[in-house]
């Protein structure tokens, strides 16, 4: 049985996107028979070559993934993958930039406006360390770290997609509530709440996702929101 990737969307009372991810069990790809795979008629082959791709990537990573395997997962020919990708490396960049595409919406959107700053962010935070333990991106992290040193455009693109995005949101959200008197003690400078900002994705992320990535025992919802809660404490109370 093929290892299968779903994506679902779905909208939060908070206004942060969140995402839900099924992924069954890996299973080594089916055998690749001598001649080429008959190809089955679809009526979107780009996408049945993108989910193969990254189903494959996934699975097997860049260097041991091949495009057979990706043309037989697909149901379809070599020439069809050409055909919309130049080679491997291009068809490896695209899927890696739509997973992260996808997998990175909680971080993009900007914090909602309505509520206290205490309630905002614990329900940005909350979101956030929920997607950044979520095994479909750790898969995507350990995909993108194991070919870093031969792509390094993919780290870069998939920080500023994610994390960077949020900082900034996240900064501009604490400077204007700084100024209204909302949680913050005093009005904070430009350069301060960006450093808040990022002292509170760091404090999010923790030990929390090297432990997952690792497969150490992940977090439980409600320990989760506990931290949560303490990393807000910690950066609304300064202690």
């Amino acid at each position: 049985m093929d290892w299968t990737v779903q994506f679902k969307l779905q909208n939060r009372k908070c206004g942060i996107v969140t995402m839900s991810t099924g992924l069954d069990q890996p299973t080594p790809a089916p055998a690749l028979a001598n001649a080429a795979p008959t190809e089955r008629a679809r009526p979107d082959k780009h996408s049945a070559i993108a989910r193969a791709a990254a189903e494959t990537f996934l699975a097997e990573g860049f260097d041991r993934a091949s495009v057979d395997q990706i043309a037989h997962r697909a149901g379809v020919s070599k020439q069809t993958i050409y055909s919309h990708f130049a080679d491997k490396e291009s068809l490896f960049k695209a899927i890696c930039a739509e997973l992260t595409e996808k997998l990175t919406i909680p971080l993009r959107s900007p914090p909602e406006k309505g509520g206290d700053l205490r309630t905002v962010l614990t329900r940005l935070g909350d979101d956030a360390l929920a997607m950044m333990l979520h095994p479909a991106t750790l898969d995507l992290h350990r995909l993108i770290m194991s070919a870093a040193v031969r792509f390094p455009e993919l780290g870069k693109a998939a920080y500023e997609a994610g994390a960077h995005g949020m900082i900034t949101d996240l900064s501009e959200l604490l400077l204007q509530r700084s100024r209204s008197g909302d949680g913050l003690a005093s009005e904070i400078t430009p350069d301060e709440a960006r450093t808040m900002a990022e002292q509170f994705v760091g404090m999010l992320r923790g030990f929390h996702q090297v432990r997952a990535l690792l497969g150490v025992a992940a977090l439980s919802a409600t320990e989760r929101k506990a931290y949560v809660r303490s990393c807000v404490d910690r950066l609304l109370n300064g202690v």
